[in-house]
C-alpha cells in the first residue's frame, strides 16, 4: 500500500513538474497523503511549523507569507502564536490562500482548519528524499517550479558530493557517533535511530550512527546515560541552542563523571552543532551534514 501511495506521488510530482506554468486548480498530495486541491496561485500563505518557513525563503517567495507561529525568527509577518492549539481565528483574520503545518502533533490541527473552509497541506519530511519532494510540492503549489528543480540539483549535488566522500571509507574506519539531547541532569537523553532524518545525516557523512539498531516516533526516543557507556562511541554530537552556547553543551558532556571512561569523553570528540539545523527537517540540514563530515574527518 505504501510503495502504491509513494507511486502516486511521483507519477503526480512528475506530471506537474513536467509544466513551465502551473494549470489551476491543481492537485497535491500532501505527507499526510492527502489529495489537495489548490484553486489558483497562492499569494497569502500562513506557516503553523517554522521548519516549514526556510523552504519558501530559499524558493525566494518568503514575501506571501504572511503569519508565523511564535517560535518562528521570520521577520515580516504577522505572529499567530503557538504550534498547538493553533490560533484559528488569528489565521482566518490574516485571510490566507493555504496554511502549511506539520504533521505529527499537528495532525489534529489540520481538520479544525478544514472546518473553517482553510485551506491546509501537510509539509512533514521524515527522511532525505522527502525534503526533496516537498520541495517540490511547495513549488508546484506556488508556481516556481523552474526555481524548486534548480534548488533540489543544488543541494543534491551537495549531498552527493559528501556522501560519496564517505562512501569509499571502510566501515570499520568510520567513527561510531552518538548524537544526544540531552536534560539537565542528564537522566534522559533524546537520539535519533532508525527512520529518523538524523541517522540518515550521521551515516551519509560518514559516521556509524551507535543508535541505528532502535526506533520511535519518526525515530527518536529517550535514552538513558546507561546507553552511551555501554555504546561507548568514538564521538559525541550535542546540538546548542543560542549564540555562543557551543562550549556549555560541550562542557556538559565532558563534565558528565559517569562518562569520563568513554572514548569519546577521553578524547574529547565532543561536538556541538546548531540545534536549530539539527531539529528541522528541510534544506538546512544539508549544511549540517557537510559540517558533520568535516567533525568526522577533517577536525
Amino acid at each position: 500500500m505504501r510503495k502504491t501511495l509513494v507511486g502516486i506521488v511521483m507519477i503526480l510530482l512528475l506530471s506537474v513538474c513536467s509544466l513551465a506554468t502551473a494549470v489551476y486548480p491543481l492537485t497535491i498530495v500532501d505527507d499526510l497523503g492527502r489529495m489537495v486541491s489548490i484553486d489558483t496561485e497562492p499569494q497569502r500563505v500562513v506557516i503553523a511549523a517554522p521548519a516549514i518557513t526556510d523552504f519558501l525563503i530559499k524558493l525566494g517567495i518568503s514575501d506571501r507569507i504572511v503569519g508565523v507561529t511564535d517560535f518562528d525568527p521570520f521577520q515580516g509577518a504577522e505572529k499567530i502564536g503557538q504550534m498547538v492549539p493553533l490560533n484559528v481565528e488569528k489565521i482566518l483574520s490574516l485571510n490566507p490562500d493555504v496554511v502549511l503545518l506539520a504533521g505529527g502533533f499537528q495532525e489534529p490541527e489540520v481538520y479544525k482548519l478544514e472546518k473553517l473552509g482553510i485551506k491546509a497541506v501537510v509539509i512533514n519530511p521524515v527522511g532525505i528524499d522527502d525534503i526533496f519532494k516537498d520541495t517540490m510540492i511547495i513549488a508546484s503549489i506556488f508556481n516556481v517550479r523552474d526555481k524548486g528543480n534548480k534548488l533540489v540539483k543544488k543541494y543534491r549535488d551537495i549531498y552527493l558530493s559528501i556522501a560519496k566522500k564517505a562512501y569509499k571509507i571502510p566501515l570499520d574506519e568510520r567513527p561510531r557517533v552518538f548524537y544526544g539531547m540531552p536534560n539537565q541532569n542528564m537522566s534522559e537523553i533524546w537520539t535519533c535511530g532508525s527512520g529518523s532524518y538524523m541517522n540518515e545525516i550521521i551515516t551519509l557523512a560518514g559516521g556509524v550512527n551507535v543508535a541505528a539498531g532502535y526506533t520511535g516516533n519518526n525515530g527518536w526516543f529517550p535514552v538513558g546515560p546507561e546507553f552511551v557507556l555501554k555504546a561507548n562511541p568514538d564521538i559525541i554530537v550535542v546540538p546548542y541552542w543560542y549564540a555562543g552556547g557551543e562550549k556549555a553543551a560541550i562542557d556538559q558532556i565532558l563534565n558528565y563523571e559517569p562518562w569520563k571512561n568513554v572514548e569519546a569523553v577521553k578524547t574529547k570528540r565532543v561536538y556541538a552543532v546548531d540545534g536549530n539545523l539539527a531539529s528541522q527537517p528541510n534544506l538546512k540540514l544539508f549544511d549540517l551534514m557537510k559540517e558533520l563530515y568535516r567533525l568526522f574527518y577533517e577536525e
